[in-house]
């Protein structure tokens, strides 16, 4: 296993090369510059001059690059190793570990929450298939899965803000994480986490359980299942032992492509609810042609996908004993 895992982190060098070549590109060659905010009638010309060459665009496109490239690898020895925003002159590290924790109080509240729903609901649809509370998980399922993250967000925060007026039981804050001055207070966090967790667990609820239904139908079909129910275990004992097992491994590729939301935030659920995670901040570091800013988001995005793969491929020989490496 060891030796597979060094393997893996070796092969995943070049990746992380090509994500940052082509990340770079792409936003050399986005329109607007980093200096088009001071562009008016108050800031001088000799004075946008300076600030180019203090944040160093004046120089060739592949110097820019070597210069962040070789830097952004010296962290954590260097402090500074991701550069400064342009917009404040705040280290990138500074700024970036800052949402961190925002952005995982939120994407990993919406994975227990989908995980604790969407394999209960799964296991039901398959144990009960073609009955009405399959036909109910499935038809909810397919309408959650249908709608956009965004338009689910923005129906949840007419409904719940907008629509239920502030003092009813139902209505929920919907920007922030904390009203303003109770910073810190877990029974103002708790109201402010429920819309947009979720907005990003419905969509994830729909798909995992169609998934979870279809990996339990299948297993439920196996020769192996029909021997442990002819021993006369419970059935409790092998749809949970004998069955889930075997049939967790969609749902592990999926828990894999999920990792990387975890850091890298949604950046449209974020946006919209104004949650002070690393996916708005990312939102308003494109407006304002923060390359730092952008470029080190985009390379967590990079180093979690890659870490994902890893993780659901080591859970794949945990779940599964037939799986060595």
């Amino acid at each position: 296993m060891a030796t597979y895992i060094i393997r893996r982190l070796i092969q995943a060098v070049p990746i992380l090369i090509g994500i940052s070549i082509i990340s770079f590109a792409i936003m050399q060659l986005a329109p607007g510059e980093p200096t088009d905010r001071f562009r008016s009638g108050r800031v001088s010309a000799e004075t946008i001059q300076n600030l180019i060459r203090l944040y160093g665009l004046d120089k060739p496109v592949l110097q820019q690059f070597t210069s962040w490239f070789s830097a952004f690898w010296q962290f954590p020895f260097r402090t500074d190793a991701w550069g400064y925003s342009f917009v404040d002159g705040r280290p990138v590290t500074e700024k970036v570990f800052e949402k961190i924790p925002t952005t995982l109080l939120l994407m990993g509240t919406s994975l227990a929450v989908t995980t604790i729903i969407a394999v209960p609901l799964g296991i039901l649809a398959a144990v009960k298939q073609y009955s009405w509370a399959d036909k109910i998980i499935t038809s909810m399922a397919t309408v959650g899965y249908a709608l956009p993250s965004f338009v689910l967000g923005i129906l949840l925060l007419y409904t719940f803000n907008i629509v239920i007026k502030p003092g009813s039981l139902l209505h929920l804050p919907g920007s922030g994480m904390n009203t303003p001055g109770k910073n810190g207070d877990i029974p103002d966090l708790i109201p402010h986490l429920i819309l947009p967790v979720a907005s990003l667990a419905i969509q994830q609820i729909a798909g995992w359980s169609r998934y979870m239904r279809s990996s339990m139908l299948e297993v439920l079909q196996q020769d192996y299942m029909r021997t442990a129910r002819a021993k006369g275990l419970p059935a409790s004992r092998v749809l949970l032992k004998h069955g889930l097992r075997n049939a967790l491994i969609p749902v592990i590729t999926l828990l894999g492509l999920t990792l990387p939301s975890l850091l890298g935030g949604a950046a449209i659920t974020e946006s919209i609810f104004t949650w002070p995670g690393l996916g708005l901040m990312g939102v308003q570091s494109v407006t304002t042609n923060d390359y730092p800013v952008v470029m080190a988001i985009v390379m967590i995005g990079g180093v979690m996908v890659l870490l994902g793969n890893l993780v659901a491929d080591i859970l794949y020989g945990l779940v599964d004993p037939r799986i060595k490496y």
